[in-house]
């Protein structure tokens, strides 16, 4: 259900491999009275829809003062060969986050950090449909690049796929953001950060990431592919059995043998270390 996502990441993990969603040669331009989106698309050598695109836009109405992203007419909307180290170059150096305000949307914060809504979007693992939420911590910079990086020289298999380094980064993203819930009050049958329980955290959780899970943790067990205790991932959701046998119970995994569970009063970290929770631990699914 990820893989065409998947895809998107492991292509911006792997050096010299064609991607068709980053813009090399971007400029960026600021409306001026009179201007219309054709105008500038004359002037730039490029096309109303790759100008829509690139600043996801869903009409042709702009205004004085917006900052608009533009790529040249080889480099937007056909699929160029655009490497991974052009990329890079485009990305701000330093790692850094940010916490999204009231009234934040990706693309002011696309202004304020200077790069492009589509860099957001992979470095959060977002889509152009997701929601952000005030609170929400995000990465504006090449944070996931830096830990694909990590990722690959800590890996146990040099010749491992892309697409496994991919789902990697993506874990990280996913734990990261299922942190930013820590504190949401527990509420039975919650399924926002009004009130959660434990699989109504999880399903929100990858819902973000326009991952549809069933409803209840035992349906999420049924789900994804398991993994072994030896072999978790930050990402993966990880199962007890609370309320006598089945899965009554899960959390999402963020590594060290931590996991982020909507228990007790409110969303909290636990861990697997806990005889508790150790005792009552009967697997793992990656989604």
């Amino acid at each position: 259900m990820r893989f065409s996502f998947l895809m998107g990441l492991s292509t911006a993990a792997t050096m010299g491999i064609t991607l068709t969603t980053v813009f090399a040669e971007t400029t960026r331009y600021t409306v001026h009275n009179g201007d219309s989106l054709y105008s500038i698309a004359q002037k730039y050598h490029t096309t109303v829809s790759a100008l829509k695109s690139a600043n996801h836009l869903s009409s042709d109405l702009i205004h004085p003062g917006q900052v608009l992203w533009i790529g040249s007419s080889q480099s937007v909307g056909r699929g160029s060969e655009v490497k991974a180290d052009s990329v890079a170059a485009a990305k701000p150096s330093s790692v850094s986050t940010y916490t999204v305000q009231s009234g934040d949307s990706l693309w002011s914060i696309s202004q304020k950090f200077h790069v492009t809504v589509q860099s957001l979007e992979a470095w959060n693992g977002l889509r152009s449909t997701s929601v952000i939420h005030p609170g929400e911590n995000l990465m504006v910079s090449k944070s996931t690049a830096a830990k694909i990086s990590v990722l690959s020289s800590r890996s146990s298999n040099p010749d491992g796929s892309d697409l496994s380094l991919a789902e990697s980064a993506l874990g990280f993203t996913i734990a990261d953001y299922a942190k930013t819930l820590l504190g949401a009050p527990y509420a039975w049958g919650g399924t926002s950060p009004a009130g959660f329980d434990c699989s109504g955290l999880v399903q929100y959780v990858f819902a973000h990431f326009g991952i549809s899970l069933p409803r209840t943790s035992y349906g999420q067990f049924d789900s994804g592919t398991p993994v072994t205790q030896s072999n978790l991932q930050p990402g993966d959701v990880v199962f007890f059995d609370t309320y006598g046998s089945g899965a009554s119970h899960d959390g999402v995994y963020i590594g060290n043998n931590q996991f982020v569970n909507a228990a007790g009063s409110a969303v909290q970290i636990d861990s697997l270390a806990d005889p508790y929770w150790g005792g009552h631990y009967i697997g793992a699914r990656r989604m």
